[in-house]
């Protein structure tokens, strides 16, 4: 085998132990400085691709974090049509006005004197059943407020009620 241009040089005289020693380090120097300072087409094409994958994970995150809330959402309000299904007592008519608010207009239902006289108190509660307004008793309402506050039209909760103003008259 022949020898490196390096020793044919050296041994034609035409440079000394310094300067090849010199080139040697010289070209150390430069493959430190590509391996350490340049970042190669592929390196930089992996990055932009992990850069896309994490952008990816986080929509998929976002977007599952909805889908659960919405499930969530509507697994509450069945639960909540159930509570009222199951627990609605009978709304019997009489001569007494009750009014109530709903989507933002006063409405009204006729109601014996006893069923008005605990809807004031927070015995009862007026929510909406399957298209029609219902009765159902105070436990249930508060059930039905952590699942779904929308379904209940109308709740006197007691202790909110203020003691400035008496209930008997």
């Amino acid at each position: 085998m022949g020898l490196s241009l390096q020793e044919q040089l050296l041994r034609a005289g035409m440079v000394d132990k310094k300067q090849v020693k010199q080139a040697e380090h010289e070209k150390r120097v430069q493959n430190t400085k590509k391996k350490k300072g340049g970042i190669s087409a592929s390196d930089s094409a992996k990055i932009r691709f992990q850069q896309q994958q994490f952008e990816q994970a986080k929509q998929h995150q976002k977007l599952n974090a909805e889908q659960n809330q919405q499930r969530q959402l509507k697994a509450n309000q069945s639960a909540a049509k159930q509570l009222i299904k199951s627990s609605q007592l009978p709304l019997e008519e009489g001569d007494v006005v009750y009014r109530y608010v709903d989507a933002g207009k006063i409405k009204q239902i006729f109601v014996n004197q006893d069923i008005a006289d605990k809807l004031s108190v927070g015995r009862l509660g007026l929510a909406m059943g399957d298209k029609n307004v219902v009765l159902i008793p105070a436990d249930t309402v508060l059930k039905v407020i952590k699942r779904d506050e929308d379904s209940i039209l109308l709740y006197n909760d007691p202790a909110q009620v203020n003691e400035d103003y008496p209930l008997d008259w």
